[in-house]
Order: C-alpha cells, then structure tokens, then sequence
C-alpha cells in the first residue's frame, strides 16, 4: 500500500489526530503490514530543569479547567536563557525519543510507523514558547526537520480557529490557539507537507490520507 516507513498526522489540538491515526493503523493492519502506532508529543528530559526554572520565575504557567484538562503556557522570549537553551535542550529530547522510538523500529526492524503528532509539532510548540516564527529557518530549526525520514508522509490537519474551538473546552479556552495555527502555516509552507482540512467529515479525511500514502 506504501512504502513510506513514517506516516505522521500533525497539527493544533482538536484537529482529530488521535482518530485519523488510529483509524489508519487499523486499515494498514488488515493489509498485513508490520506497523505500529507512535504518539510522538514533546517530551521532557534535558530541558525539565529549565521548566522548572522557567516556573519558579513565573515565565511558565498551567490554567486548570473545571472539567480537569489543563492548558500551559510559556513565556520564554522574556529571558534571553530560556530563550536559547529551551530550544536546543528540547531537540536533544527529541533527538533521544527519535532515535528509540523511531529510527530502531523502521531502520533496523523495517517497521511500518503510524505517528499520532511529529516533529512539526514539537518545532511548532518551540517557536510558539520562544515567540519565534522564525527558528524553522535557523540551524536547529533544520536540525530538528532532518529527522524527518525521507520515506514518510506527514499530513498536517488544519482549519480555522473556530472549527478547533467548538471540539474541546481546552483548545476553546485556549489563548494562543490564534498564534499557534499561524505557526504551522508557517512550518507547512516551508516543508514537504499535506495540508487536509480539518473541519471535514473524518471519514471524509480519512479518504484522503488513504489516497495520499497510496
């Protein structure tokens, strides 16, 4: 059906990632191929300490919703510190998650990936946390796109901010959803990137992810 290792689904919250993912592995799966599912979001080992640092200087902070959901905010470009090191620490994150949950599995094992969120994402969360649309065109923002195999096909699910807004109490409270999707305007247009319209039916997009790998 493929013969991309990686297919990634990317974009804001609400953008009904999770389900296209899943929906996907299942139909790759009835086709015998060796595939797995991959929740691929930040994730913090090196930078945690400066999160902490970031909180204790009230340049980080998280607005809980009755409904229990949480929302984080930061405010990295206030502090030439955070605002250099979040960066860097958080490709080398990225690049130990990668490396393990990626690279092994369809280098050395030949493994089919289905990525719930990507690279993109977690480049889009950096630029959004340092107030920098243009650290995708700088030597990290670089390094963190050639992890990007180049067999994978990454669809980026977006619409406008009220189609988001009406899914989810966190992504309708959310205060920089604004900012967000005009940062991955930004990355898609500078990438190899499938753009589908998220306010779509999901079986409609489903379709269209189908018609893309094939």
């Amino acid at each position: 059906m493929t013969d991309s290792n990686v297919i990634s689904i990317i974009g804001p919250d609400g953008a009904g990632k999770s389900t296209q993912a899943t929906e996907l592995l299942s139909k790759l799966e009835k086709q015998d191929i060796d595939c797995e599912y991959r929740w691929f979001g930040a994730k913090h080992f090196f930078s945690l300490p400066l999160l902490v640092y970031a909180r204790l200087l009230g340049l980080s902070e998280v607005e809980e919703l009755e409904s229990g959901r949480k929302i984080g905010y930061h405010y990295f470009w206030r502090s030439i510190l955070l605002e250099t090191l979040y960066p860097i620490l958080l490709f080398i994150d990225t690049l130990f998650i990668y490396l393990v949950q990626i690279y092994i599995p369809t280098k050395l094992r030949g493994r089919t990936l289905v990525c719930d969120r990507f690279i993109h994402d977690i480049l889009v969360r950096a630029m959004l946390s340092t107030d920098d649309d243009s650290l995708h065109q700088t030597y990290l923002g670089t390094a963190f796109l050639s992890l990007v195999p180049e067999q994978s096909v990454t669809v980026l699910l977006i619409a406008d901010t009220e189609v988001f807004r009406s899914r989810r109490d966190d992504v309708r409270e959310d205060k920089s959803l604004d900012r967000m999707i005009s940062l991955y305007d930004i990355v898609a247009e500078s990438t190899d990137v499938y753009r589908i319209d998220a306010s779509k039916d999901p079986k409609e997009i489903h379709a269209e992810i189908l018609e893309l790998i094939e």
